[in-house]
């Protein structure tokens, strides 16, 4: 930012006429497209992947699972995972705050051709900072799912790559089985 330039903060995002799909990093608002339809399934089959095992007292009982929180990790960073989640010991009753100004321990973005660069660098960079544990990206046209830990110098740490015909346990969920080709659309004729 040059040094005249104002950073932006939430009161910025709630009156632009884009609210909500504009997010904060670094101080500077960044809009976000519509959602393709591979991404919003992604978003969708991981997220209820998760639930699905957790609301009814099952694996992940000790966890809320979000899609698209409206977060604030400083009075400039202020996003919208595609899914995050917060440990119930952390919040132990879910915050309907608005933005949530409580980080979260795992985030999820799932990449497009027009996000990528954004959330691998500003976006990673911005929950790094803020100390968010766990943070994992899902490609649904390279069909593969990243996981990374947050390192003690602050720096992410490559837990692995997955894709199709794998069936992992990752952080912070190692208890959840994941199927990754199922996070995708099927392959035609598959």
């Amino acid at each position: 930012m040059s040094d005249g330039e104002r950073l932006a903060t939430w009161e910025d995002i709630v009156h632009l006429p884009e609210y909500p799909s504009a997010e904060i990093v670094g101080g500077r608002i960044h809009f976000q497209s519509a959602t393709r339809m591979r991404h919003g399934y992604a978003v969708t089959r991981l997220g209820g992947a998760l639930i699905s095992r957790g609301d009814n007292g099952g694996v992940l009982s000790g966890w809320w699972i979000v899609a698209e929180p409206a977060t604030r990790l400083t009075p400039h960073d202020i996003v919208g995972p595609d899914l995050a989640g917060w440990r119930k010991e952390r919040m132990p009753i879910l915050i309907d705050d608005f933005p949530v100004d409580l980080r979260p321990d795992w985030v999820c973005e799932v990449l497009s051709p027009s996000n990528e660069v954004y959330d691998r660098k500003g976006k990673s960079t911005c929950y790094a900072q803020a100390g968010v544990p766990n943070l994992w990206f899902v490609d649904p046209i390279g069909r593969t799912l990243e996981a990374f830990e947050l390192g003690r110098d602050g720096r992410w740490i490559l837990a692995g790559v997955w894709t199709d015909g794998d069936v992992v346990r990752i952080a912070p969920f190692e208890d959840v089985e994941l199927a990754v080709g199922e996070l995708f659309v099927p392959m035609q004729g598959g």
